[in-house]
């Protein structure tokens, strides 16, 4: 069920997380139709999170461990239909 696949995804503790609205404005604003985001510092996935919403292929690029799973869990939860991850 998407209760428990999202089961303790609510806690983020990046420290810059960017509001998705305006992610998907700069996405659209920045992007072709059915471009590619690529986010060389994820992060915790906002600007992934946007491309999703907005229809464009997300590529990202995360260092940190944690952060790459939050980022990806949050992914997740946008897209129930593909499990992502980070490289």
């Amino acid at each position: 069920s998407p209760e428990e696949r999202h089961k303790g995804t609510d806690q983020n503790i990046h420290p810059t997380v960017k509001p998705i609205n305006l992610m998907r404005y700069l996405c659209k604003l920045i992007t072709p139709e059915q471009g590619t985001i690529l986010d060389p510092f994820a992060g915790s996935g906002s600007t992934l999170c946007a491309a999703v919403l907005e229809g464009f292929k997300p590529l990202g690029i995360e260092r940190n461990p944690e952060y790459a799973a939050i980022a990806a869990q949050r992914l997740n939860h946008y897209t129930l239909d593909k499990e992502w991850s980070l490289f």
